[in-house]
């Protein structure tokens, strides 16, 4: 029986929201001719090396991005972002990647930050973006903690804000965000902070 490669592509794109990697086509091991032919019919676009989308898709950049740069994790406002924690919209990328970490082929524009080895998984997690592509943020809790530890960096409206949403959220979880201060080394930071929010 025949494999109709072009039909299973499409339906890979389909599941992925309208995006496809040469990546996930040699996992499948569908030949790459599939994808060539599909893009000189003009029913596929590349996007960039390795990432192609379906000629009417829409370009999720954060999602490209990750696909490129996997141990980015979005950060600060571009976690907030995607949480729909704040309604600006980031005019740069957030990123935090650990130290030692390459960043020379990243795009100008996107605002690298470097955390340790041991704390850099710390509280990532997969979220949709706007176009439903499954992206790696940090959660609330490790948001919070960056936020705190570098509060210097961070523009005095948007930390107050993020800080009183957090503390009104239904969803907050003290005790993890609690371990989260004691891994990064800041509990006397956190709790400073916390203590005046909830007086």
């Amino acid at each position: 029986m025949e494999v109709n490669y072009s039909e299973k592509i499409r339906v890979m794109i389909q599941e992925s929201g309208g995006i496809v990697t040469s990546r996930e086509l040699k996992e499948q091991k569908i030949p790459s001719i599939y994808l060539t032919r599909m893009i000189e019919s003009g029913e596929l676009v590349r996007e960039e090396r390795g990432i192609y989308r379906t000629a009417d898709g829409d370009y999720d950049e954060y999602y490209y991005f990750q696909q490129r740069y996997q141990a980015a994790i979005f950060s600060y406002v571009s976690a907030l972002y995607l949480h729909e924690y704040t309604d600006i919209i980031p005019q740069q990328m957030e990123v935090t990647v650990y130290k030692g970490y390459n960043t020379h082929r990243f795009d100008a524009g996107i605002r690298v930050h470097y955390a340790q080895r041991d704390v850099h998984q710390l509280g990532a997690i997969t979220i949709p973006t706007m176009y439903g592509n499954n992206v790696v943020a940090y959660n609330l809790e490790r948001i919070i903690c960056d936020m705190i530890k570098n509060r210097k960096d961070i523009d005095s409206e948007l930390f107050s804000k993020t800080i009183n949403r957090y503390a009104r959220d239904s969803r907050k979880n003290l005790k993890l965000l609690g371990e989260y201060a004691k891994k990064m080394k800041i509990q006397d930071k956190i709790r400073d902070i916390m203590e005046v929010v909830y007086e």
